[in-house]
């Protein structure tokens, strides 16, 4: 069961309180405050054992309109400022998952093989963190872009990776890429996802819907972060008194969206949805001292925010 705080940080396009109280930080495994083999690492949140994964990453090519509402230059200057860049840089893909009584769930499933030599490496790596892919037995899905759920597929094929788990997926995403409608008011490269999509998910018998502020398993929680998607989702997991977020994609990479939580990402839905999400839920991880764990902060992927001028900073743990 998860703890009340009395702060009310409204998130999600139900407007619906979800605040879970926290006790202490997020406690850290071994000497070192974590254990890592390869690029995978392990901690715990309370009794719930967590691990990230790198997937990969893909070199990015800085270009105009990457970041809608910011000039080339000023992007540029960022990047520059935070170690990177400016004209290219790696884009990394880090899943996080969990064991929590004896069952292995998965937040997002990265590329699997369905993506350039550089990804998918997250079987790899779960084998090197101790975790048998063929084991997992709850996959859940934030949002519906591809390098979050083109895992779920055996390459070049329709077949299920995880035909023996419950693959959760958030019912106003599911809704929103299974309309017929959807296909022609895209772009043709972006319709393949979508046709795929469309061809599958309504066949296969393991996928079941969850809503905001959904317990997904014992200790996880759903909370709506619309904007990035129309129905994308990041999520709560808590034990002993203590919290992790996982943020999905509520940024990309922090050292452009965390540290400028207005700016758009090319792949923001929404652009003002999204900032307006991302300030509130940035809010509530440091109101509530949680640790955060981001899709595409690097690797590791977890750590702590703070307050940045009118922005924020993410502060990697020490690994």
């Amino acid at each position: 069961m998860f703890e009340i705080s009395r702060r009310d940080l409204v998130l999600g396009s139900t407007g619906a309180a979800l605040v879970f109280g926290l006790k202490g930080p997020v406690s850290f495994i071994g000497a070192a405050h974590a254990q890592r083999a390869a690029d995978s690492l392990k901690y715990k949140v309370g009794d719930i054992e967590v691990f990230s994964l790198h997937d990969g990453s893909i070199e990015r090519v800085l270009a105009d309109g990457f970041v809608k509402n910011a000039s080339l230059d000023d992007v540029k200057k960022a990047l520059t400022a935070s170690g990177i860049g400016p004209d290219k840089f790696d884009n990394p893909f880090t899943v996080t998952a969990i064991r929590t009584g004896g069952k292995v769930v998965l937040f997002d499933t990265g590329f699997g093989g369905n993506g350039p030599p550089t990804v998918g490496k997250l079987a790899d790596n779960m084998k090197a963190a101790g975790l048998d892919p063929a084991a997992v037995s709850t996959v859940v899905i934030s949002h519906f872009h591809p390098d979050h759920i083109s895992g779920l597929w055996v390459k070049e094929t329709n077949a299920q990776v995880f035909p023996n788990a419950e693959i959760l997926m958030p019912e106003v995403e599911y809704k929103f890429w299974n309309d017929p409608a959807l296909v022609e008011k895209l772009p043709e490269a972006a319709r393949g996802n979508v046709r795929r999509i469309q061809s599958t998910f309504p066949t296969w018998k393991n996928i079941k819907q969850y809503a905001d502020g959904a317990e997904l398993v014992p200790g996880v929680r759903a909370i709506a972060t619309p904007g990035h998607t129309v129905g994308h989702m990041s999520f709560l997991v808590a034990s002993g008194g203590q919290q992790l977020f996982i943020q999905s994609d509520v940024t990309g990479i922090h050292q452009l969206f965390v540290k400028n939580p207005g700016w758009f990402s090319m792949f923001d839905t929404d652009g003002p949805k999204a900032e307006a999400t991302r300030r509130a839920f940035f809010d509530r991880v440091i109101a509530e001292k949680g640790m955060i764990a981001g899709y595409h902060f690097g690797f590791p992927n977890v750590g702590t925010l703070s307050k940045d001028g009118n922005g924020y900073a993410f502060a990697a743990v020490k690994a």
